[in-house]
């Protein structure tokens, strides 16, 4: 995944080596197969790509460290597909998992939640700008696609091992539901709280 590079010093074409090549986000992937998803969830996203470029590779786990306040729910579908379609298994590490982001974080084949982490599912939104005229006709497409939104992510959430019905899951989220770490674990959205012991299981130096 490393290229090579070289600088000029003392009038020399010199080689960098691989650790000067990368930053710790490129370090840590290359190494270790850890990725770091911060921020929203948007179609100019790349983590669903290296999560396939990574598969090619070999078929170990990758680690998915998760701090996101959500975002667009087409491209969390997406990443959710590509998670699910790749065949090294997926385990998600939830810090911050809001809205969109508590869907991938419960998509992980192992899932794991920092102490004190927070998750929050609600609804699925539309916003508009305020001087912007909304037609009858369009209101009626906005409606129908948010209903299809909306049961496309509880079905997602069953299907990732939520330990609520349908009905109940579609009660919660009527507002912002937050949850504490245990809480998200009894609800089944993520199975354990990172240990140090598990973390440093997978940035050992001698990891092969």
């Amino acid at each position: 995944m490393l290229y090579p590079r070289t600088v000029h010093l003392n009038s020399k074409e010199v080689l960098v080596s691989d650790v000067e090549m990368c930053g710790y986000k490129e370090h840590m992937t290359q190494e270790h197969r850890i990725l770091f998803f911060s921020g929203a969830i948007t179609g100019e996203m790349a983590p669903h790509d290296l999560l396939m470029s990574l598969d090619t590779l070999s078929h170990d786990p990758i680690r998915l460290v998760i701090t996101s306040p959500g975002g667009d729910l087409d491209s969390t579908f997406l990443f959710y597909d590509t998670m699910k379609m790749i065949k090294s298994p997926i385990e998600t590490v939830g810090r911050y998992c809001a809205s969109a982001a508590a869907i991938l974080l419960a998509a992980g084949s192992k899932r794991y939640i920092f102490p004190h982490a927070k998750v929050m599912l609600h609804l699925p939104s539309n916003y508009f700008a305020k001087d912007t005229a909304i037609q009858v006709q369009d209101m009626d497409i906005i409606h129908r696609e948010s209903k299809k939104f909306k049961e496309k992510m509880i079905d997602i959430l069953l299907e990732c091992g939520a330990k609520k019905s349908r009905e109940e899951i579609l009660s919660d989220i009527d507002r912002d539901y937050w949850l504490e770490p245990k809480e998200a674990i009894a609800y089944g959205l993520c199975d354990k709280i990172m240990t140090p012991k598990v973390w440093n299981s997978w940035t050992k130096e001698d990891r092969k």
